[in-house]
């Protein structure tokens, strides 16, 4: 904390599921915080914030957050009366006991808990947990489990560039990812890249924003992103533009080998684009060194994802890419997760069932099954695959809890509300995944109202625990958020990130540490030193529309917020979510610009706005995800999995954007 002009100025860092994960200040006066800004004092990061920040801001003093615990009466009645913290704890403690005294086992109280606040003592939940015995928890994660795996087996490990790094590259190929919507500050360094003669490819089925300031844009079918690796691999090959190190590389010439067998003729036809467009774009990657790919998160939520990356990496090696300055593949860095994070107690006999798959497997658990539910940090019933069947489920379920600021779909399920606090109210530390900023989230403010810590609910409720019946709870409860950040950062992290101790975060933001190149010696993380090339699959048609469900749902990212945490929005957000067509379809099937649909499949079905636009190919619906008061995209998408993400995160990714449906006019 330090005083400017007539502000108390706080330290904080963005801790959301973002790839910027940017170091911001909080300026207070009179106990408010008058406004947020970006924090520069560490290079790479901006004094200013995306259309985010407003929003991050606005949550602290939004009217219809809750700050006082809160009980239903009945589940889903809207009948909410406030409670004490007293009673909250009493009657989830008796649950709890309750629980455990029936089936002899705490499996029934399942966690279900992921990216709402990603700060090492936001982990505290799965502390409280684990210090219960062997309970039930998710595993796996929607966002980028398929390319964590895929980098793991080629490289060994996942490593990010700083992006500062692009100064250097000749090109660059955004492959799925819209960062002039979902991480402007490495815009930035694109248009410095750009200055210095680089060239932008956008790789996209959608015309994005990014893609308008882009070079080049080539708009691909949804799920064909494979198919187009293996052609450029093709054409690259027989121009001998690819080079097999064999000091350094395993598998390449078998790799190479079904690649020339594959049928051109029917990759294009699944890129649907000429052979000329694809032979520039092989041209350019031959003549343009460094190259930078990076990889979306979009890019690998198809079936064949993983193998997808896998193939950029292998595209990125075989063209001399990797280890360069300015080259290599960027998807995530998961130096963070090397971090100790004591405070989660990891238990080897905790069942995991697969956060992608909840409800299916919610329902199948029956030796015991579920009868206990806590919510952190995300919002299930609002996001989760196969929505139709977690209703069901949930019904099935004895108590429900949320810990979250707004009544959101899940809260409005659930039998306890508790208000938990913000990242300007309470003390934590946060590295993210992509930049490599570790920040503090010092308190700006006292917490509001009754709003309490993650931490805090987990320590009191392990002390309820322990009154009404000794020893259920092994929590901390006696370590301050001090001591816990003094386990989470030892010296020797510290010393890595030259640090003394993390207490130094009071004074600027640091690096986690990280390679300025990686793979820059060609010595990969893998036993044997080399980077590991993977094998086609028998079968890589991707999925495609049918007669009955003649169209691709596409559910990307919007700019102003992300998922659940738009509650600030939702008061000017339509009423049901607004589907984007191209016009032609769309006056086929008699639809009207800005009139109410059903967009419908096997699954469910949806009332929702059309909107027309010609930038969309003509098999393809675009919807933002969260940006209806109604929500609920996902009764459409039945969570088929992706061919990786078991490795790194114990389940397979999710196909988010491999969801058919069609749809009509209302009547």
């Amino acid at each position: 904390m330090f005083h400017q002009d007539n502000y108390q100025v706080t330290r904080h860092i963005c801790p959301r599921n973002c790839y910027d994960s940017c170091p911001m200040l909080a300026y207070t006066t009179g106990g408010r915080i008058e406004k947020i800004t970006g924090d520069n004092s560490v290079p790479g990061a901006s004094s200013h914030l995306c259309a985010k920040g407003e929003q991050i801001l606005a949550q602290v003093y939004h009217p219809k957050r809750i700050l006082y615990p809160m009980r239903q009466k009945k589940r889903g009645s809207g009948r909410w009366h406030r409670i004490s913290w007293t009673e909250a704890f009493d009657l989830i403690a008796q649950k709890i006991i309750s629980l455990k005294e029936r089936y002899g086992s705490t499996l029934p109280l399942c966690l279900n808990k992921y990216s709402g606040n990603f700060g090492l003592l936001h982990y505290a939940p799965e502390g409280l947990f684990n210090s219960l015995g062997p309970t039930t928890q998710v595993c796996g994660t929607p966002c980028f489990s398929s390319g964590i795996d895929a980098q793991r087996l080629d490289f060994g490990g996942n490593k990010t560039m700083p992006i500062e790094q692009l100064r250097y590259a000749r090109l660059i190929i955004l492959w799925g990812v819209n960062p002039a919507w979902t991480s402007i500050h490495t815009m930035t360094a694109i248009y410095n890249a750009k200055q210095q003669g680089a060239k932008v490819i956008v790789i996209d089925p959608v015309y994005t924003e990014t893609a308008h300031k882009a070079d080049y844009y080539i708009q691909l079918r949804p799920g064909s992103d494979t198919a187009l690796a293996i052609l450029l691999l093709q054409i690259l090959d027989k121009r001998q533009a690819l080079h097999v190190d064999e000091q350094h590389v395993l598998g390449a010439q078998p790799l190479l080998m079904s690649i020339r067998k594959a049928r051109q003729a029917e990759l294009l036809a699944a890129v649907d684009q000429p052979l000329a467009t694809v032979e520039f774009l092989a041209g350019l990657i031959a003549d343009s060194q460094p190259m930078h790919i990076w990889c979306g998160f979009g890019l690998q939520r198809h079936i064949h994802g993983g193998l997808t990356i896998r193939l950029i990496d292998v595209l990125s090696l075989l063209t001399g890419n990797i280890g360069l300055p300015g080259g290599g593949v960027n998807f995530a860095d998961t130096g963070m997760w090397d971090f100790p994070q004591p405070i989660i107690g990891r238990r080897p006999d905790t069942r995991f069932i697969n956060i992608n798959n909840f409800a299916h497997e919610l329902q199948q658990l029956t030796d015991p099954p579920v009868k206990f539910l806590w919510v952190a940090c995300r919002d299930p019933l609002r996001q989760d695959m196969a929505l139709r069947d977690l209703r069901a489920a949930w019904q099935d379920l004895e108590l429900v809890v949320t810990a979250d600021k707004f009544m959101t779909k899940t809260a409005q399920m659930s039998d306890i509300f508790l208000p938990v606090t913000t990242e300007f109210e309470s003390l934590d530390v946060f590295g993210g995944y992509f930049r490599h900023f570790l920040g503090i989230n010092e308190p700006a403010i006292p917490p509001r109202g009754d709003a309490l810590s993650d931490l805090e609910i987990a320590r009191r409720l392990a002390v309820r625990l322990n009154d009404l019946a000794p020893g259920t709870s092994n929590f901390p409860v006696h370590k301050n958020e001090s001591e816990l950040l003094d386990e989470e950062l030892p010296p020797e992290l510290c010393q890595q990130m030259g640090l003394h101790s993390w207490h130094d975060l009071y004074q600027k933001p640091a690096l986690f540490p990280h390679a300025e190149i990686p793979w820059q010696d060609h010595s990969f993380a893998h036993t044997d030193g080399k980077f590991h090339c993977c094998e086609l699959p028998a079968d890589l048609r991707p999925l495609l529309p049918s007669s009955a469900f003649p169209f691709h749902l596409i559910t990307p990212h919007v700019q102003s917020y992300i998922n659940g945490q738009n509650h600030t929005k939702l008061e000017s957000a339509s009423i049901y979510p607004v589907v984007y067509i191209h016009p032609q379809p769309a006056r086929e099937r008699g639809l009207t610009n800005n009139h109410p649909a059903i967009m419908e499949n096997e699954y469910g079905s949806l009332t929702v706005t059309i909107k027309f636009c010609s930038d969309l190919a003509s098999d393809i619906l675009l919807s933002a995800q969260g940006t209806s008061r109604h929500g609920g995209l996902n009764v459409l998408n039945p969570g088929r999995p992706t061919d990786l993400g078991s490795l790194s995160t114990g389940a397979p990714g999710v196909a988010i954007y491999d969801v058919f449906v069609n749809i009509r006019t209302l009547s």
